[in-house]
């Protein structure tokens, strides 16, 4: 495994770098601080790393920053099979992957919805893990889990709401503007902080003479949906650092109280806000940043 490049500035003081990741290569931004302990950021299903620009800028100030865009995501290409895909476990394995090639210590782990889950998976058995902060994970009823890994979950997978949201999702417009005035008029980007939107696009996107296409393509966005046979309370149990959780208390969270009394039986530090949603990220990138950064401040 071996970093491919490491090379253009482009948002505001990042560089983009690929590594070869054997079998693929693996892309992502990276706020260089050497000198400074490394953060790693993995991001939601059906984002990427840009989206979350204005959330990890200030992390900058105290850490070596790389946010990787996941498998299947931006500007990675990793092989995908939507057909075969049942776990996050191949997410969480492009992740030690990365780790082990970076062959730094003290890593603080940070991740949001799914990448939350495949962070604190990845951190199992690893010694090179300072802190795990996770940004609403999905956090799932530990039966759900099992349920997933039974022969009939093809079944009532392909009718999680989100999934099959995300196969019907719209992929292909004539320009990148066309693309942004689209997503502009969804509700869903309403509650965004200026220029979040535009810093998802700007590798959420891939633009070709035939116009613009999601990065993500729609089948393995709803794919990634229906992979629910994840141990992620198994992970939490096992994890090698401490755990710290921000979760939204707000219809669209994905840690309900149930999680978060299983959270704090864990003994897993939990900030709850009551006026930001699952994509909090988005909505309030400079109060998730100092989560990110250890917390302070994050609180409602």
């Amino acid at each position: 495994m071996s970093v491919v490049s490491d090379g253009d500035n482009h948002q505001q003081g990042a560089t983009r770098f690929s590594i070869d990741l054997g079998g693929g290569v693996m892309a992502g931004h990276r706020w260089r601080r050497t000198g400074l302990p490394p953060l790693l950021f993995c991001h939601a299903t059906g984002f990427c790393a840009s989206v979350y620009r204005q959330m990890l800028e200030p992390l900058s100030a105290d850490y070596d920053v790389f946010a990787v865009d996941m498998r299947g995501h931006g500007r990675t290409k990793l092989p995908t099979d939507a057909q075969r895909l049942r776990s996050w476990d191949l997410y969480a394995r492009d992740i030690v992957a990365f780790l082990d090639a970076q062959n730094r210590r003290r890593w603080t782990m940070v991740g949001h919805s799914m990448g939350a889950v495949t962070v604190a998976m990845a951190a199992q058995g690893r010694k090179d893990i300072a802190a795990l902060r996770l940004i609403e994970p999905v956090a799932a009823h530990p039966l759900f889990a099992l349920a997933a890994r039974t022969p009939i979950w093809p079944l009532f997978s392909r009718r999680i709401p989100l999934a099959s949201k995300a196969r019907r999702r719209r992929a292909a417009w004539p320009s990148r503007h066309d693309a942004l005035d689209h997503y502009a008029r969804k509700a869903l980007f309403r509650h965004w902080a200026g220029g979040v939107l535009e810093d998802y696009l700007e590798d959420g996107l891939v633009i070709s003479d035939q116009g613009a296409r999601l990065a993500c393509d729609p089948a393995w966005e709803a794919a990634t949906f229906a992979a629910q046979a994840n141990d992620f309370w198994g992970a939490v149990s096992r994890a090698p650092a401490p755990v710290e959780v921000f979760a939204a208390d707000h219809p669209t969270t994905t840690v309900w109280p149930d999680a978060r009394a299983r959270f704090k039986r864990l003994g897993a530090r939990l900030t709850l806000a009551a006026d930001l949603s699952h994509l909090a990220p988005m909505e309030a990138p400079g109060r998730l940043a100092r989560f990110a950064a250890g917390g302070a401040g994050a609180t409602a």
